[in-house]
């Protein structure tokens, strides 16, 4: 395996709509999602990464790429 090691596991956590979403203001469709940042800390993510987002039965899962 290329001397990489792969780590897979799952983070659940529970947050208020208004804790990750924020209103843009003159766009009345669109929201900005602001992911915590213990979340970011703790996946390794920073500003700039690109991320895949999908919710799946209702639970939002979210994949640096």
């Amino acid at each position: 395996m290329n001397g990489q090691k792969t780590i897979k596991y799952n983070m659940t956590k529970t947050y208020l709509v208004e804790d990750l979403f924020e209103d843009i203001e003159g766009d009345p469709d669109n929201v900005i999602f602001k992911i915590p940042p213990e979340i970011c800390k703790a996946q390794g993510w920073k500003e700039g990464d690109t991320m895949h987002i999908e919710v799946v039965e209702g639970q939002m899962i979210i994949k640096k790429i």
